[in-house]
């Protein structure tokens, strides 16, 4: 059920204690004195029965350092008659309650149970501050709308378990992130963590890149090698486009899944593993198993968990969200000023559907850093200019313009609003006229100039 530790000198009254707890079992260990704590990795326990004058000090006096050592522990000081003021004085240093001895077991199991239930409490909410806070974190961002908030509470159910995820949802939403996240709070979050798209490996070679090869399986294989799987070890695989796995992969895929056993390419020797599958695809794998492209067999074993992240258009409220995090992220970048959005920009941006989701959002944000003077203030012409080649470049939902092309056809689109006033367009863009002019000497061919 969880780890006490018990600091007492009476060992009478610590093996009591010790007994009663572990027949709630609960795991326990004993100690007699404080310096025998400073030995020990607090992290390791939820709940300390703490005595309040031991050998070699009091108790209270050492609550502060225990609590900042492991801020989830619950400590309980256990007091004789007398000290009961000294021990209220100690909840204010961060004791979690306290107990006068001779001990009640009943009130104490009642305290127990009390504290797991907070610290359960704190350890939920530690999880969806990190993603749902005002503040934007550097690494990543999911959104704080109310379905966001409802999806990484259902997430949060079975973060702690071992079951298969697969995470659907259009390209851009932001699968891998989610995964990311997911990674963070397991309890597989120290182990190794590998990622592997299903999409960008040749069919060929995607069975040696999943479960490795033995030296001279193939043409090339001087030496053997570990796949995916094998790195992944007591960790976490995420299969991102996992409907692009060819279907005699799809079959050996099953079989790590039912027994937790692979063999590499070439070899004979199965190998034992213990991983956990996190998948994602844009598709709707129910379609391809009726259309013979999935095997349904392995659908069910992946789907054990469905994360369902839908599209930002339905979610518009992150939309303010994911600019702003993008635009810290690319002034760093391009060690530039953060940008400014008008209110009439910043409501075009957000009445926007983005075809290509938080992708293009972060497209569309690195693009501006690139164009614009971040001195200037960006306003509805400026954005209307830079969403128009999304539109007419997003039948798949996301952009596939190189960086240099973007800026090309923004400059051109410019060009040809200010009916061909390179002063107006050069200021519009927040650029100089000769940087405009040497810009469009580039696209002369393309001019037929």
């Amino acid at each position: 059920m969880g780890n006490i530790i018990i600091i007492e000198d009476d060992k009478n009254s610590a093996n009591i204690l010790k007994k009663f707890l572990e027949k709630k079992n609960y795991s326990t260990d004993v100690f007699y004195d404080l310096k025998s704590v400073q030995k020990i990795n607090l992290n390791n326990y939820d709940v300390m029965l703490l005595d309040m004058i031991l050998p070699d000090g009091k108790g209270t006096e050492k609550i502060k350092e225990f609590i900042e050592i492991n801020p989830y522990l619950k400590v309980i000081i256990m007091t004789g008659f007398g000290d009961v003021e000294d021990a209220v004085y100690s909840m204010k240093s961060g004791a979690f309650d306290f107990i006068k001895k001779p001990i009640d077991l009943k009130r104490l199991t009642f305290i127990i149970e009390k504290a797991y239930e907070e610290i359960a409490l704190e350890k939920e909410n530690t999880k969806l501050k990190y993603i749902v806070q005002e503040s934007i974190k550097d690494d990543f961002v999911i959104g704080q709308s109310e379905i966001m908030r409802k999806l990484i509470e259902i997430v949060n159910k079975v973060i702690e378990t071992d079951a298969n995820l697969l995470i659907t949802g259009e390209t851009g939403v932001g699968k891998e992130v989610f995964t990311r996240y997911i990674q963070r709070f397991s309890k597989r979050k120290d182990k190794p963590f590998i990622i592997m798209n299903c999409a960008a490996i040749p069919k060929d070679l995607v069975e040696s890149e999943l479960f490795g090869y033995e030296k001279g399986a193939f043409t090339g294989a001087d030496k053997s090698k570990p796949g995916k799987f094998e790195l992944a070890d007591n960790g976490t695989i995420f299969l991102d486009e996992i409907g692009e796995l060819p279907l005699d992969i799809q079959s050996k895929l099953l079989r790590v899944l039912e027994n937790g056993i692979i063999e590499r390419v070439g070899g004979t020797k199965e190998i034992k593993i213990d991983v956990r599958v996190i998948a994602a695809t844009n598709r709707n794998l129910e379609e391809e198993v009726k259309k013979g492209n999935f095997r349904m067999d392995l659908f069910y074993r992946l789907n054990v968990i469905n994360i369902n992240i839908p599209p930002i258009r339905e979610r518009k409220e992150d939309i303010p969200i994911f600019i702003e995090f993008f635009n810290k992220r690319y002034s760093k970048k391009y060690n530039k000023k953060p940008l400014k959005f008008s209110k009439d920009a910043m409501n075009m941006l957000t009445e926007y559907n983005w075809p290509g989701n938080i992708r293009e959002i972060r497209n569309f944000v690195e693009r501006i850093f690139i164009i614009f003077d971040t001195n200037k203030v960006i306003n509805r012409v400026d954005i209307d200019i830079m969403l128009k080649p999304e539109e007419n470049n997003s039948n798949k939902g996301v952009s596939v313009m190189t960086l240099e092309e973007m800026e090309r056809e923004v400059i051109l689109k410019a060009l040809k609003k200010y009916n061909g006033n390179k002063t107006k367009t050069a200021k519009a863009l927040g650029i100089s006229l000769r940087a405009l002019q040497y810009k469009l000497k580039k696209y002369e061919n393309m001019l037929g100039e």
